[in-house]
């Protein structure tokens, strides 16, 4: 009786030891003493591009005569781009759509057609931006204006974000380690996160600019056209996680290790 107690003791000791052995392979926490800090970078960037958005829409009882309307302020678009030292190519017109207005007729009778197509203009230099959408803003034809700013030396930008949210990490991270009598070791893992663009999540970047896409006449007052022309700043933030070893200050005597 005495030989099988001990002998179930030590399975119960072998199997205790294996849970705890699997269960420390598997966990993500350092088995040294580490410090984990999130760390962010913050800057207010003026873009130097632009892509500007929107419809030109003809209707006509003869769908040529429609067309030949598109084609007239495509012409006019362009011819303004080279005005400002744009190039015209930059204006890429997707194709025409072309449809039947339900519920109206034309003047004579019969079918009354709708020709629309999308306008992309690439503005490689957000300078000519206020003479270009002020000068397209109020055209005939033209409807659904949309703008996206943008900035060239966006990835380098994303780099010194991501450097300097980890040196932030690293303050913070300093500051912990003194006060808890540690010196702070070397990072072991950074995870940053996707970079925020505030200006579009707080809607300064796009909705703001925008105007609803609708038929017929639209309403385009003074605080639309306004708001298409201000180039107003990107913000970005960067946050990221970064884990820090912690060791003993030079010179202090090691903690004793715990009895079991």
């Amino acid at each position: 009786m005495t030989d099988m107690k001990i002998r179930l003791r030590a399975v119960a000791l072998s199997l205790s030891l294996a849970c705890a052995a699997g269960a420390a392979a598997a966990s993500p926490v350092p088995d040294y003493p580490f410090v984990h800090v999130v760390g962010s970078a913050y800057t207010a960037v003026i873009p130097d591009i632009a892509v500007l958005d929107f419809e030109i829409v003809a209707t006509d009882a003869d769908p040529a005569a429609a067309k030949a309307v598109l084609e007239a302020r495509v012409g006019e678009i362009r011819a303004l781009m080279q005005q400002l030292g744009l190039d015209p190519e930059d204006a890429v017109v997707r194709e025409v759509r072309q449809s039947v207005r339900k519920g109206e007729q034309a003047p004579g009778g019969g079918p009354l057609y709708e020709l629309r197509c999308d306008v992309k203009i690439s503005v490689r230099n957000v300078s000519s931006w206020p003479a270009l959408a002020g000068g397209l803003f109020g055209k005939p034809n033209l409807d659904g204006f949309a703008s996206t700013f943008d900035l060239s030396t966006m990835q380098q930008t994303n780099d010194e974000l991501v450097a300097n949210a980890i040196a932030d990490a690293r303050r913070r991270a300093e500051v912990i380690a003194a006060a808890s009598g540690r010196r702070l070791g070397a990072v072991t893992a950074v995870t940053p996160e996707a970079i925020k663009n505030l200006s579009t999540a707080m809607g300064l970047q796009r909705e703001d600019f925008r105007m609803e896409r609708r038929t017929g006449t639209p309403d385009r007052g003074d605080v639309d056209r306004e708001q298409l022309m201000t180039i107003s700043a990107i913000r970005l933030n960067q946050p990221v996680d970064v884990i820090f070893r912690l060791e003993n200050l030079s010179g202090a005597r090691p903690r004793p290790p715990r009895k079991p």
